[in-house]
């Protein structure tokens, strides 16, 4: 990975913004700099980047030695037992500090006003992580292909009176065999009724009489996530659901032949709506198109009615449409794609065609 060229360019905004240095707290960030493992949720290491170039990663006894395995381009600072990494901040940073306005807690946050001058980034770490490498596709797409064999090794035991946690517990298993560190998020299992809540986590609720099952599934490999949603039918499914199957379907297959650089979130999200509306499905669809994914399993860019900016090669989005209809169901079809200098590249390869178990 590209991590010197990465902390090289924040050197540079240290000189423009008038910093002493950078302190980067957020353990997806301080991965995307140094390498350095994390922790989904975990808060620890401290990454400080001085204004002559240095870069240092405060780190206690627990993290010294993985840190020291797979850190990159930093110089590794152990704190003493005892030590909280604040304390050994103080010892080598400058007063005037610029940090993730939108990470800290405000316990922390108090606690480093007492001695430095925190001034906002601006999510500039963020910013440049919507734009991927070569290296950070590939890691995505190896997530992706171990995500489609989990789903495809364990719907060969699917059938009629699953229960939603047995679905889960199928496709999780195949996960870890397929190569998964971990699952990039809760993955989703909701079916008949259930299917309209797009967040809907597996419950003990058996699946059967033509009812959809809205999977969104995902796993990380090599620090970057996947993220896929199919809809499948445990039985016979009633005519009006596989005709807004067929909806759901050809809007997202618009939007895909659509994208490319310099479309808006807002415009590219525009070309799946409309293809809903014209159904009659439009005020069904209730979310936005996309998102990114890299690193977290939701990051910058957005696709949806409320994004102006436009998109770049690098950007891994979602492509996501759903409709969701109460006491009917629900249908969402997702792939990734990566925007390319002409167009985009889709990273999901799973089949679409209306599966029936």
């Amino acid at each position: 990975m590209q991590y010197k060229r990465r902390v090289k360019e924040l050197h540079g905004l240290i000189e423009k913004k008038g910093f002493d240095g950078i302190l980067v707290v957020n353990p997806e960030n301080i991965f995307y700099l140094t390498g350095a493992p994390f922790v989904i949720g975990g808060v620890g290491k401290l990454l400080y980047l001085e204004k002559d170039g240095s870069a240092s990663l405060i780190v206690t006894d627990l993290d010294y030695e993985e840190a020291k395995e797979r850190a990159v381009g930093v110089d590794l600072v152990k704190t003493k037992f005892g030590e909280r990494p604040l304390e050994r901040l103080k010892k080598i940073a400058g007063k005037k500090l610029g940090v993730e306005e939108t990470f800290l807690s405000q316990k922390f946050y108090e606690g480093l006003k007492k001695e430095f001058t925190p001034m906002p980034l601006n999510g500039a770490i963020e910013k440049m992580r919507e734009a991927k490498d070569e290296e950070e596709v590939a890691s995505i797409e190896k997530s992706q292909r171990a995500t489609e064999r989990a789903l495809t090794k364990a719907s060969r035991s699917f059938k009629e009176g699953m229960r939603e946690r047995e679905i889960a517990s199928e496709i999780e298993y195949y996960m870890r065999r397929e190569g998964a560190e971990a699952y990039a998020f809760e993955n989703i299992v909701a079916s008949g009724p259930r299917a309209v809540y797009p967040h809907g986590m597996p419950t003990a609720k058996k699946v059967g009489g033509g009812e959809a099952v809205v999977l969104d599934l995902g796993v990380k490999v090599s620090g970057y996530c996947s993220d896929m949603t199919r809809t499948v039918f445990f039985g016979r499914p009633k005519k009006e659901m596989v005709q807004i199957y067929e909806a759901v379907l050809e809007s997202q297959k618009a939007a895909l032949r659509a994208a490319k650089p310099g479309m808006t979130g807002k415009e590219l999200d525009g070309v799946a709506r409309e293809v809903l509306d014209k159904k009659g499905y439009g005020k069904y669809f209730g979310h936005g198109l996309g998102h990114g994914v890299g690193i977290a399993i939701h990051e910058g860019p957005s696709v949806s009615v409320r994004v102006e900016e436009k998109l770049v090669p690098g950007n891994v989005i979602t492509i996501e449409p759903g409709v969701y209809i109460p006491k009917l169901g629900g249908v969402r079809i997702e792939d990734m794609i990566v925007m390319t200098e002409v167009g985009s590249r889709n990273l999901t390869r799973f089949r679409k065609d209306l599966l029936v178990f």
